[in-house]
């Protein structure tokens, strides 16, 4: 397991599969530009290698607006457009309301825990 860090969070790698865990407690307008700098820098790391397989851990955030929904949909499209799958997990009931009244929820597949999502590929 080899691990990187960035300010907004850390990526770890396990097996073949690439897990994204946020440190930030916000995804939303305040930090939009740094945090979606972080993710466009990734998406290239990621899409280098095969197969592309992205966790993303969400427990850290407990707050998201449309700013930061529209970034985890960016990279979420960004992963599936390079021909990868992207499982969110561990959200925080606020976001998944946020998701759910924006009606996203349907557009990500989002597991209770890591280890869901991990056995899931």
């Amino acid at each position: 397991m080899s691990v990187a860090t960035a300010e907004s969070f850390y990526v770890e790698q396990v097996r073949n599969i690439t897990v994204v865990c946020f440190v930030v407690t916000a995804l939303d307008d305040h930090n939009y530009e740094g945090v979606s700098e972080q993710l466009l820098e990734l998406v290239s790391l990621i899409t280098a290698n095969r197969p592309i397989q992205v966790v993303v851990e969400m427990s850290a955030v407990q707050h998201i607006d449309d700013m930061g929904l529209a970034m985890l949909q960016a990279f979420n499209d960004s992963i599936e457009d390079a021909g990868g799958v992207l499982i969110l997990c561990r959200l925080h009931p606020a976001v998944k309301l946020a998701m759910n009244e924006a009606g996203l929820s349907c557009e990500f597949d989002i597991r209770a825990t890591r280890g869901d999502a991990m056995w899931s590929f």
